[in-house]
């Protein structure tokens, strides 16, 4: 057993860069913290080893320094041995490296050092960026002994002992918008539950049981005494910037490593969940209410759009009109069947009653009776008349008098809802398919009322006025993926419609009983990121990097040793602003003649269904031309043709041509990007061309 201490310091070679000084304690704490190093090459790990054994103190010139694409970094002398050097040769390239004047800085040097460091973490920021912007990250250090000269540990992987590090999340420990708050680490921690940051306790230097512990490998080299060292070094995953900025946020401190030794060296036990109802209600807002929502707001900005058109035939209108509820008929099915699916497996009391109409409402507890209540009300007259058929008015399938009654018919039409190939429409074959079930019940649509002035269309609300006059608790209800406000009149209108249905959401949240929703799908990824964001508003992520070395058959005895924190620094976004470009050259063909395209080889199968089959050819019969005019008002204004040929009769596999199919795109994305330049006004941004001579596609190839 070792009786002395051990302890992480910085890279071996960078050791003569530090030193006693009017710099001090500032100096120290430099020297005992890891080094992150930079390379700007995908040969970054023939660049490092070929710089540790030419010039080991030559890794100074590859500290990571603040850099943007304006002002890149400069680039350490390329010391990759691309052809076998014979040992002499290497002998006399280690020495001359060696003549360079080494030693400690002045003090002079010491604290301009100490100053620029300071202003890399207070005023620019150190930002790491990934490798689809030709960077990456190193982060190195050395283990040694606490006596004097320092003195190298040898470590065995792979035996009883392990060498790790581990990547902290700089936060304040509570929750504020404040960026000068007092920021804490957090460790990212992986069990059976999922993954999560959770804030390390007031001894710092601790590992939190179940921590990520990222790789390391050893980097073998001699120091200028021809000592064997090695350098532990890890690649920093900046690629998985999303994963960690979407981590859950757990302020309760973690326990002490000693206390969760056992459960760190077990396999990860599921978490037991604390009782809710989270997300049982995030499940009936994916499934129900936010489609649910969908049809009532497209409703109202189909109905306007149908009431702008003052000029616009009354028979036209009334086709129009027939024709959308249709369209909206079929998404109201299966809305209402995911709805069924959905009381009967997390309220299957109040599914027994829906499907009994009513038997044992008497069983249920006043939440439960309150929903049931709802389901039974009468819906809005709109539904009634919203597909009579024009010019007769005549009645395609008697609408469901009730929720609960659609509710519990729609169950029987499961099998032909799936099977279904074909659009719903007035023909009298998909009248009498089995496909479809048979009534009408329109979660949203437009109605239509005759008057004598002529007939009058309105979006109809889901529910009738009497039974509105509740309000859902905004806690209950309160939903994150839906759009915001607009302050425009019309679009308060058509939230406040959309809103009802927060009034059934709200009576179904309250139904709920809390359990430890174990059967319950997790909730989306756009719903934890959005979590995670209003968790850390207004952090813009700050991270730091700590080594660890685990002595794993000692247990509390010998806890786990950690280094000193790197210096902090952010993980750069894909499309940051600042990050470098990697260098991408895309050849296109030369010879874009028809004579030129038709040698390419048609080496592409894209799978064709028949019901895909089908759509594509129904897309065939409409140009550029047929998608504008649909979204037009009237006079421009053509509907496109609701109607469908179904399936074809085969299924196929087209073979199609690589470099026709790139340029079609090239095409494309140059006109869409000059529409929407009218928009947005990014065209002087989007592309830059530079003339080459003689580069022609008649000439020869490059």
């Amino acid at each position: 057993m070792n009786a002395h201490p051990l302890q992480w310091q910085s890279p071996q070679p960078l050791w003569a860069r530090f030193g006693a000084s009017a710099a001090g304690a500032a100096s120290a704490d430099d020297q005992a913290r890891p080094a992150i190093l930079r390379f700007a090459s995908d040969e970054f790990m023939e660049q490092i080893l070929g710089t540790l054994a030419r010039d080991p103190a030559g890794i100074d010139r590859l500290l990571a320094r603040p850099e943007t694409w304006r002002k890149p970094m400069q680039d350490a002398p390329d010391l990759v041995e691309r052809v076998p050097v014979p040992r002499l040769a290497q002998g006399a390239v280690r020495r001359d490296a060696a003549k360079k004047p080494k030693g400690r800085i002045t003090a002079v040097a010491e604290k301009q050092l100490v100053q620029e460091q300071a202003l890399v973490e207070r005023e620019v920021p150190l930002k790491l960026y990934q490798p689809a912007h030709q960077r990456f990250y190193l982060v190195s250090a050395s283990f040694v002994c606490g006596l004097p000269g320092l003195p190298e540990r040898a470590v065995v992987p792979g035996d009883a002992e392990q060498v790790s590090f581990i990547l902290r999340r700089m936060l304040p420990p509570i929750r504020t918008a404040d960026e000068n708050a007092e920021r804490r680490e957090f460790a990212y921690v992986k069990d059976a539950s999922g993954a999560r940051w959770q804030l390390v306790g007031d001894e710092k230097a601790e590992l939190a049981p179940g921590e990520e512990l990222l790789p390391v490998f050893p980097l073998t080299y001699r120091d200028d005494a021809q000592r064997g060292r090695t350098l532990w070094t890890g690649m920093v995953p900046v690629g998985r910037r999303e994963e960690y900025l979407s981590g859950v946020i757990d302020r309760t401190a973690a326990p002490r490593f000693a206390a969760g030794q056992r459960q760190s060296v077990l396999p990860p036990a599921a978490a037991s969940r604390a009782p809710g109802r989270e997300a049982r209600l995030m499940q009936f807002k994916l499934d129900v209410a936010e489609p649910w929502k969908n049809l009532i707001r497209l409703s109202h900005k189909t109905s306007q759009s149908v009431n702008d058109g003052d000029d616009e035939p009354v028979a036209d209108k009334r086709k129009r009109v027939f024709e959308f509820n249709l369209q909206q008929q079929v998404a109201s099915w299966l809305t209402l069947l995911d709805f069924a699916d959905y009381l009967a497996t997390y309220l299957p009391d109040v599914w027994e009653v829906v499907k009994n109409d009513g038997a044992g409402e008497t069983s249920l507890s006043a939440a439960r009776r309150e929903l049931y209540d709802r389901l039974k009300g009468e819906m809005s007259d709109g539904l009634k008349n919203g597909l009579l058929q024009p010019p007769s008015f005549t009645q395609l399938k008697a609408p469901a008098t009730s929720l609960q009654s659609a509710l519990k018919r729609i169950i029987g039409a499961r099998a032909g809802l799936e099977r279904a190939e074909a659009l719903y429409d007035a023909s009298a074959a998909a009248q009498a398919s089995a496909d479809w079930p048979g009534f009408h019940y329109l979660l949203g649509g437009i109605t239509r009322t005759e008057t004598l002035t002529g007939p009058q269309f309105a979006p109809f609300d889901p529910f009738a006025s009497a039974l509105v006059s509740d309000q859902p608790d905004p806690e209950e209800v309160q939903t994150d993926e839906g759009p915001e406000l607009s302050p425009t009149a019309l679009q308060q209108i058509i939230e406040a419609a959309a809103a009802k249905v927060d009034i059934l959401t709200a009576k179904v949240f309250r139904a709920l009983e809390p359990n430890a929703e174990s059967d319950v799908p997790p909730p989306p990824f756009a719903f934890r990121v959005a979590k995670a964001l209003r968790e850390t508003e207004g952090d813009i992520g700050w991270f730091v990097v700590r080594f660890v070395y685990t002595r794993r058959d000692c247990g509390p005895l010998h806890p786990p040793t950690l280094s000193a924190p790197t210096q902090r620094f952010q993980l750069a976004n894909f499309f940051d602003p600042d990050a470098p470009a990697r260098p991408i050259r895309i050849s296109l063909p030369i010879d874009t003649s028809p004579a030129g395209l038709r040698k390419f080889n048609k080496n592409t199968a894209f799978v064709i269904s028949d019901l895909l089959c089908g759509q594509i050819q129904r897309a065939k019969g409409l140009g550029l031309i047929d998608l504008v005019l649909a979204v037009l008002p009237w006079p421009f204004h053509k509907d496109l043709p609701s109607g469908g040929t179904g399936p074809c009769n085969l299924g196929m596999i087209c073979s199609l041509s690589i470099p026709i199919i790139t340029l079609c795109a090239l095409i494309i994305l140059t006109i869409m990007v000059s529409l929407l330049h009218l928009i947005f006004h990014w065209l002087p941004w989007f592309v830059i061309c530079f003339p080459v001579l003689k580069l022609k596609g008649k000439g020869k190839l490059l």
